[in-house]
């Protein structure tokens, strides 16, 4: 299996990286009409889990006191196999890198065995909420997003 360049270290190891993963449930309004998971369905449950990672890092992403809020700049999906309906999946998100303005997360989905189903990495930036300009993040939540001890 050809990995996607974003993962650069051997597959096991990346999986094992992971510490903090949320769960869904695949419903009947995110598969085709094969029962299949379509193929945009992972970029929302990418955004469950980020949202849920981000809070549990106290990370404030609205601007509501900050006045900065996240904005997703890119993002990517790398497919293994097959999900269906009703499958329970884990979605592991980790920080890979943190940047002034930008962090970049890594997704891995996981099945009920275990077995990964697929890979994703997302960009955000902090954006100042009124001018719309590149806002940078702070020493505290620079911190926060490298740390490993995520539970």
């Amino acid at each position: 299996m050809k990995l996607p360049d974003y993962i650069g270290e051997p597959f096991e190891e990346w999986c094992e990286s992971f510490r903090f993963f949320d769960e869904v449930n695949v419903r009947f309004s995110e598969t085709d009409m094969f029962g299949h998971m379509n193929n945009v369905t992972p970029f929302i449950y990418f955004e469950e889990a980020r949202i849920a990672y981000l809070k549990q890092l106290g990370i404030e992403m609205d601007g509501r006191h900050t006045g900065a809020i996240v904005v997703v700049a890119s993002q990517q999906c790398d497919y293994l196999r097959q999900i269906m309906l009703h499958e329970t999946l884990k979605i592991g998100v980790k920080t890979a890198s943190v940047g002034t303005t930008s962090v970049m997360l890594h997704y891995l989905a996981k099945n009920e065995e275990a077995i990964p189903c697929f890979t994703g990495n997302t960009v955000i930036v902090k954006i100042a909420k009124e001018k719309g300009t590149p806002a940078n993040w702070t020493k505290e939540e620079k911190q926060r997003l490298s740390s490993l001890d995520i539970s």
